[in-house]
């Protein structure tokens, strides 16, 4: 389960100034395009423990301005429901309370927290948002990052699994069946953070493109960002990409060990803990899984499946994949000669930017 401070304390950090910042983007729209990557306008807010850019498309600035705010506060509205780091949110008052008995919570919030129980049934529970417990014993939630002791790992086991949540749809109920459950959406919650976003400039009619950290990304304007090209990192130097796409109206999630790790006797323990307590990736024939990048028909459900599929591995994860045919996963092994792409689905028409990098075939 990702545990990656999407959600953290300190939040709303808003740079209003102009940026033509487009690191993420390969390259412009084709010469017949209507509107060359010059005009877009780019803003930049800090917000769940990353950064969110917002690429738009208006004429007018005072327009741009009001849209850059209206996009910023929606990102922190949905930091102040969903974070568990925040004694005031919804998340954590149902973490306080929900195993004395049923409590009604608020309806966006008890929607997403369906969708993710959804998506757990769906992944067989290695897409899990009770992994609260985890988290912290594993000291990712405090940065302290270590491999736990076995009891404290095999306590905070007890106080895992999406089964022994309990929703009730008529009265908008969620209930704990056992002690120590602590929700965790950050492998979520980004997702949601920027279909919000996109739903709310779609909705005033401006086209825009988000990027939140550089790992969760999405259009709410098919024909305009057409040719716009995300590059997919390298996950031993992120400055160098590794596979361009053309997202369209598709939605894009990477879930990788290289920023929130730690190496100990030569494995690499990730803030991606499986919900059975793990935290080293999957590997096998001497391979090690290093990123996976996901497409789906929205931010929300791109976000959890990166973590899903990272936790499954290539093989386990495109059986899963069969539960979400309009998705595509491409993932990222490393051995002792490079680098080796596995791919479930991915489009063939997207472009191989560094092909001396890997040995293998997708």
């Amino acid at each position: 389960m990702q545990s990656d401070h999407a959600l953290q304390r300190g939040s709303g950090q808003h740079d209003l100034s102009e940026s033509r910042n487009q690191e993420f983007l390969t390259t412009s729209r084709s010469p017949d395009a209507e509107l060359p990557i010059e005009s877009i306008r780019c803003r930049s807010c800090r917000a769940m423990g990353t950064e969110f850019k917002l690429y738009l498309s208006s004429a007018d600035e005072i327009q741009a301005q009001a849209c850059y705010l209206a996009a910023f506060e929606e990102i922190e509205r949905i930091e102040q429901a969903f974070s568990r780091f925040r004694d005031s949110s919804e998340v954590s008052r149902i973490n306080r309370l929900a195993f004395n008995g049923p409590m009604v919570t608020d309806p966006e919030v008890f929607q997403l927290i369906s969708r993710a129980m959804d998506i757990s049934r769906k992944t067989g529970g290695f897409f899990d948002v009770t992994v609260g417990s985890l988290t912290r014993v594993w000291g990712f939630a405090e940065h302290q990052r270590r491999i736990p002791e076995p009891q404290a790992l095999a306590e905070a086991r007890e106080s895992v699994g999406w089964q022994k949540v309990v929703l009730d749809p008529a009265w908008r109920t969620v209930q704990f069946l056992q002690a120590g459950i602590e929700l965790d959406l950050g492998a979520i919650a980004k997702g949601y953070a920027v279909d919000s976003v996109m739903e709310v400039l779609r909705r005033i009619g401006v086209p825009a493109l988000m990027d939140a950290g550089s790992s969760s990304m999405m259009a709410n304007d098919a024909e305009l960002f057409r040719d716009w090209k995300v590059a997919i990192p390298n996950p031993l130097n992120r400055a160098l990409p590794l596979w361009d796409v053309k997202l369209g109206n598709r939605a894009l999630s990477t879930s990788g060990v290289m920023e929130q790790s730690f190496v100990q006797d030569g494995c690499i323990y990730s803030h991606l803990i499986h919900p059975v307590g793990q935290s080293a990736p999957p590997s096998a024939s001497g391979q090690q899984l290093l990123q996976v990048t996901v497409l789906a028909p929205d931010s929300t459900l791109a976000d959890a499946l990166s973590t899903a599929m990272f936790l499954l591995g290539h093989e386990q994860g495109s059986q899963s994949l069969q539960q979400f045919p309009e998705c595509s996963a491409l993932w990222v092994y490393s051995d002792a000669n490079g680098l080796i792409p596995r791919a479930h689905q991915w489009p063939e028409d997207e472009n191989l930017c560094n092909k001396g990098v890997f040995h293998g075939k997708a």
